[in-house]
């Protein structure tokens, strides 16, 4: 068979015995054929701009529509079950994920890059699998003690986390923010989702001018707060998040983004433009220059916030956010 009947005859029929279905109807263990995760370079050729050529993976593996785990490559039949793999790893460390396959229809070969090992497989690992060894392999193991009994508990597990785990939560949908986010995107917010979980207290997000560093802390706000996990952290309070930056413009800027948490009915969005304090909204933005500033009786607008406040305080542009002090 060729790559194509390879595809449709052989490789799908053990993905969809696996657990994974062609579908993105219900939102879960679904793969996405031909995905293109890159359009290519920007080429100028005179006063025209052309493409160069796309990066397209042949399957691209999510546990939901927020959250990537493989890729896979495949080959025609005749071929060596690991031809793609070295293609299969460059998609996988484009798009940040651990495992990346490359198959003939056959046989299956594994990279998997917790270990820095290959190995070869008849039958294509389940959703459940691989979310089992993603976790453990990311010290997020606190459930894993259920994952040890049937698989039905490891479906049954990944079904209840779906709505709870920030990591697996959807995106904000097109329909609300517009856009959805581009693969360098996911792999950040991923990372710092990822490292929140594990407990660590600050997270340096860099990003080039440009690339939607605001859009990205939506997001990762968005999951955090959807899923309920920073909630849970306290259950008889509200999450709370604080934007700050150091200029109105990027404020101002921040608060539009994050529009879609506004749903008609309340707003849980506040700009911080002066004394006194409003304290009872869940996501405030504001800059240096307005927390610094005193009230008449010399006490600083930020000193107003009880200290434990804020779950969540991103500072944008934050190689520019000493202001002096």
């Amino acid at each position: 068979m060729n790559e194509a009947d390879t595809r449709a005859n052989l490789v799908e029929p053990k993905l969809r015995a696996a657990g994974w279905t062609g579908s993105q109807v219900t939102r879960e263990f679904f793969y996405q054929r031909d995905h293109i995760y890159a359009p290519g370079r920007v080429i100028l050729v005179g006063d025209q701009i052309r493409r160069g050529k796309p990066r397209r993976v042949d399957y691209l593996l999510r546990l939901t529509d927020g959250f990537e785990i493989a890729v896979i490559e495949a080959k025609a039949e005749d071929s060596p079950p690991d031809a793609g793999l070295e293609q299969a790893k460059a998609y996988a460390q484009d798009l940040g994920l651990a495992f990346a396959y490359s198959t003939n229809g056959h046989e299956f070969v594994e990279f998997d890059f917790f270990v820095n090992a290959s190995r070869t497989l008849e039958q294509f690992p389940t959703p459940e699998e691989l979310w089992r060894r993603w976790v453990q392999n990311t010290g997020l193991d606190t459930t894993v003690a259920a994952w040890r009994e049937k698989r039905q508990a490891y479906i049954s597990q990944l079904g209840t986390e779906r709505g709870k785990n920030p990591l697996l939560y959807s995106y904000c949908p097109e329909r609300l923010c517009g856009k959805t986010p581009f693969y360098f995107q996911e792999v950040a917010i991923r990372e710092v989702i990822k490292r929140l979980m594990r407990g660590q207290r600050r997270v340096l997000l860099a990003m080039a001018t440009g690339t939607g560093k605001t859009f990205v802390a939506f997001l990762i706000v968005w999951k955090l707060i959807k899923s309920g996990w920073l909630k849970r952290r306290h259950p008889g309070r509200p999450a709370r998040v604080l934007f700050l930056a150091d200029r109105i413009v990027l404020r101002d800027q921040a608060y539009n983004t994050f529009s879609p948490f506004a749903d008609g009915m309340s707003d849980p969005r506040w700009k911080i433009e002066g004394h006194p304090v409003n304290l009872n909204r869940d996501i405030y933005f504001g800059i240096y220059q307005t927390l610094w500033s005193p009230d008449k009786e010399g006490v600083r607008l930020f000193e107003h916030f009880p200290s434990d406040f804020f779950d969540l305080v991103i500072i944008d542009e934050c190689h520019r956010s000493g202001f002096g002090t």
